[in-house]
């Protein structure tokens, strides 16, 4: 039977993040601005054609290789600023450095990301402006839309259980939901983080849900990093809801 988690066990990945957090904070390479300790201040860091370039590059290397985790090597990548200069692509890297500060250009990958990997000409189209505008929209009211998606998906299925549940020939309800977009992916990754059903979905050999789980895990630090969700009030959401 699958339980929502005690607060202090769920707790600790939550700390992992903040100390990654604090630490990416003190860093010029990390969010785009550094802590000076001589005048207590904030200096932002402006960013270029080829810093926008490396932030695409490690954002993409995080969700598409198994291996590769953007907070792990600080969004570090090997990329040489001669190759660069002769890219037939540099003009997009250019643009978005002028059109986005440093922070917002790593949330704005991130966004799209999610849902694609394309070439970067295509995420600055209208397309991935819109999905952004959703993005940011969906993660400010994040507590939100999860306490609206959980009571959708208890009008759909009461037993909490069961939304995870693996039966032969059928996906995890919550899965199919998920798929027909009845579900956000950041849903999935609350209620991942609160009971760990992915553990459970590992186990089918399935390649649909090997990718989605590989999705939810990726996609994790970057949800908790932006938005710091109070995983007290989203245990209590799921409690009062699934009594």
């Amino acid at each position: 039977m699958l339980v929502v988690r005690e607060e202090r066990n769920g707790n600790r990945r939550c700390s992992k993040i903040s100390q990654r957090s604090d630490q990416r904070e003190d860093s010029s390479r990390g969010d785009g601005f550094k802590f000076s300790r001589k005048t207590g201040k904030v200096a932002y860091i402006k960013m270029d054609g080829f810093e926008a370039y490396k932030m695409y590059l490690a954002v993409s290397n995080h969700f598409r290789s198994k291996s590769y985790d953007y907070f792990k090597y600080n969004g570090s990548v090997k990329a040489k600023a001669s190759s660069y200069e002769v890219r037939k692509d540099k003009y997009f890297f250019e643009k978005a450095s002028r059109v986005f500060k440093h922070d917002d250009f790593l949330k704005y990958l991130v966004s799209n990301m999610c849902y694609s990997t394309d070439w970067i000409g295509n995420l600055l189209g209208g397309k991935q402006q819109i999905q952004y505008k959703k993005w940011k929209q969906h993660t400010e009211s994040l507590t939100y839309n999860f306490k609206e998606e959980i009571e959708h998906l208890y009008d759909i299925e009461e037993n909490f259980d069961s939304l995870f549940r693996m039966e032969e020939g059928k996906h995890p309800l919550l899965y199919r939901l998920y798929l027909r977009h009845k579900v956000s992916l950041e849903t999935l990754v609350l209620l991942d983080d609160l009971v760990g059903y992915s553990k459970v979905w590992s186990k089918a050999d399935d390649m649909m849900l090997d990718e989605a789980i590989m999705l939810i895990g990726k996609y994790r630090p970057f949800l908790f990093h932006f938005t710091k969700p109070s995983k007290k009030k989203l245990r209590e959401t799921v409690l009062e809801i699934y009594k």
